[in-house]
């Protein structure tokens, strides 16, 4: 088999190959990338290889992306990479094939372009991806090492229950505008410090981040500001569509009861819907939300003030979506609203060279930064 590196014409193959993968879990998802593979991997950085694995025929039997981009981290800027949307057919030859040619890419990547860490995110309840990447295996073997650098959870919001507290009247929630874009860069520059790996340091890397995100306007964002017009928090809804689509393939039971208890709460006007699977319809249904993206509040009354106005600016079919890591008590999901989340984790992946890495010593407490629309 043959190594190749993808171009803009194998962009329809690798849309087709990539939908016969859904992220398997308490919910199969099958990902629709539209008309661009590329655009999902433009979004995040301009320094992005997806890697192909060909038989002699010349027929595609693995694929993953390699993205590059610049980080702060520990007091400078530094250069990180993430491995993402590794897909392998199920057949001994190209699973054997690619684990031979995947360390390489790796060594590649970080030495070309000298990066620091590569990262990578895991489904939790995805068993072929923890057997794949996460299970004890034999140390002699030249396979890259996963360690585990947080659990955290991408928690859906689809509603709120009648008791669930109004915003804070000693706080005004407002929206992006020219007058107040400088406060709501320095605050997120000022907080970004105490995120490891994050992707926001001046005002240039935050005003390259939001011209990242297509169709993300100054004005989606919501401001929580102080009597005194101090930020104390921030967020902003951004919708993938355009990008890609999740459509719900099929539900596990426990899936399908929180379906089916949202659809009876929705006569009352007080959930927001998931979409019927493909395997009871016949038809494919996509998942209606928007990402949070942005995410910052001094404390949790600020950050449920922050979802009330982000909630009430949805249309009434869409939902929210957002990453919380386990140790981010401020950014919980509030217990006056109906909630969902699937496990994730972030894993810090090394050559079997390399010692590990020292920011995933216990002794650093600080969550790196997970953003909700980088993890799918």
């Amino acid at each position: 088999m043959d190594l190749k590196i993808a171009t803009e014409a194998d962009n329809h193959e690798l849309i087709e190959f990539f939908k016969d993968f859904p992220l398997r879990g308490l919910i199969d998802l099958k990902v629709d990338r539209h008309q661009d593979f590329f655009s999902n991997y433009r979004i995040q950085s301009d320094k992005h290889t997806t890697y192909t694995l060909r038989n002699k025929e010349g027929e595609l039997n693995a694929a993953a992306t390699i993205m590059i981009r610049n980080a702060w981290n520990e007091d400078q800027v530094c250069r990180i990479a993430s491995a993402a949307d590794l897909r392998v057919r199920n057949s001994r030859s190209a699973i054997l094939q690619w684990s031979q040619h995947f360390l390489p890419v790796l060594k590649k990547e970080t030495e070309e372009n000298g990066v620091s860490s590569i990262f990578s995110y895991i489904n939790l309840s995805d068993p072929t991806a923890l057997n794949t990447f996460i299970r004890p295996r034999n140390m002699k073997r030249a396979m890259p090492r996963y360690y585990l650098y947080r659990r955290f959870r991408m928690v859906s919001l689809h509603g709120r229950f009648p008791w669930a507290k109004k915003p804070l009247p000693s706080l005004q929630i407002r929206q992006g505008h020219s007058s107040n874009v400088d406060a709501l860069a320095n605050y997120i520059i000022r907080r970004s410090r105490f995120r490891p790996f994050a992707s926001v340091w001046d005002q240039s890397s935050f005003e390259n981040k939001l011209a990242r995100l297509s169709g993300l306007k100054l004005s989606d964002f919501f401001i929580a500001m102080d009597a005194d017009d101090n930020v104390v928090g921030c967020l902003a809804p951004w919708s993938p569509a355009g990008i890609q689509d999740l459509i719900p393939l099929s539900y596990s039971l426990r899936a399908h009861n929180f379906r089916q208890f949202l659809k009876f709460l929705w006569m009352f006007r007080m959930t927001r819907r998931l979409a019927k699977p493909v395997a009871s319809t016949g038809v494919e249904s996509k998942l209606q939300f928007r990402f949070l993206t942005n995410v910052f509040a001094d404390n949790e009354d600020v950050f449920e003030s922050l979802l009330y106005s982000a909630y009430e600016y949805l249309t009434p079919q869409e939902f929210l979506v957002y990453a919380h890591t386990d140790q981010d008590y401020r950014l919980l999901p509030p217990l006056s609203w109906i909630s969902a989340s699937l496990p994730y984790a972030l894993y810090s992946v090394t050559p079997p060279e390399r010692e590990m890495p020292s920011f995933l010593h216990p002794s650093i407490s600080f969550n790196p930064e997970i953003e909700a629309h980088t993890v799918f």
